[in-house]
């Protein structure tokens, strides 16, 4: 452990950037997870782990552990035993760009893409069934997103925000801005749990009156609120603290 120590960040640089050597090195990294907050795991223990109807490996990249182990894109993972990854050093970035695979197991960041743990036919009926409230929710907040859309993703929280499958991590990004130069930001993909208390509200008021101003308000609350979640800075603080005080005054005085 005091050789990982040291030369645990060279070994991950060379895992992506040393091709011909690649795989040997790969095989003698290791990484926190959410199987033991104490213990480090190499892949290959991860793999042995693993439940016989998981087929790919899971992993989410962040600037601390505590950021990620708290991240709502677990919520699911964690209802299902599945091990997450935790990748919190920065050299994990470039590392996951190499590192598509191992041991014939596709790795897959829980914070990009779409999950398919949970009952898709109703979540898909779900959607169509609230397409108007995901459109205006998306029109309020297109110039952050360019998705609005239910998932099984959650299980708990009521958000959270996504890539795609090919789009930078928010940590990535702010690695990337952090070298300088300007780098148009992202749009996002917003994911609803439709079981959330909050969100099923919002649905009730949307279909009483589709022009309720506060279903756009609700839109920029959720959408800080996802941001905070996963430990990214709001666009707007002071609107989002406005409105959050609007929201507490109007639930006193009800």
């Amino acid at each position: 452990l005091a050789l990982w120590k040291q030369f645990g960040r060279t070994l991950k640089e060379g895992a992506a950037t040393d091709l011909e050597n690649k795989d040997r090195i790969v095989s003698l990294l290791l990484f926190e997870s959410s199987n033991d907050p104490e213990k480090l795991t190499t892949l290959t223990d991860y793999v042995a782990r693993m439940p016989a109807e998981q087929t790919e490996m899971f992993y989410l990249t962040g600037e601390s552990r505590t950021v990620v182990e708290n991240s709502p894109h677990l919520e699911v993972f964690k209802e299902k035993g599945y091990e997450v990854l935790f990748l919190v050093d920065t050299v994990d970035e470039w590392l996951v760009q190499a590192l598509n695979e191992f041991d014939g197991k596709k790795l897959k960041s829980v914070g990009k893409g779409t999950v398919q743990l949970g009952n898709e036919e109703e979540l898909k009926k779900e959607q169509e069934e609230s397409a108007g409230l995901l459109q205006s929710l998306q029109q309020h907040l297109d110039q952050y997103l360019k998705e609005v859309r239910f998932t099984n993703r959650l299980t708990n929280s009521p958000v959270c925000l996504v890539g795609g499958e090919m789009d930078f991590s928010p940590q990535m990004e702010r690695l990337l801005q952090m070298g300088g130069g300007e780098r148009p930001k992202q749009k996002r993909i917003m994911e609803l749990n439709p079981r959330h208390e909050i969100v099923a509200k919002m649905r009730q008021r949307f279909q009483k009156d589709s022009a309720d101003p506060k279903v756009g308000k609700y839109a920029e609350l959720l959408y800080g609120y996802a941001l905070l979640a996963e430990g990214s800075d709001l666009p707007d603080p002071p609107q989002f603290n406005r409105l959050l005080a609007e929201l507490m005054t109007e639930t006193l005085t009800a």
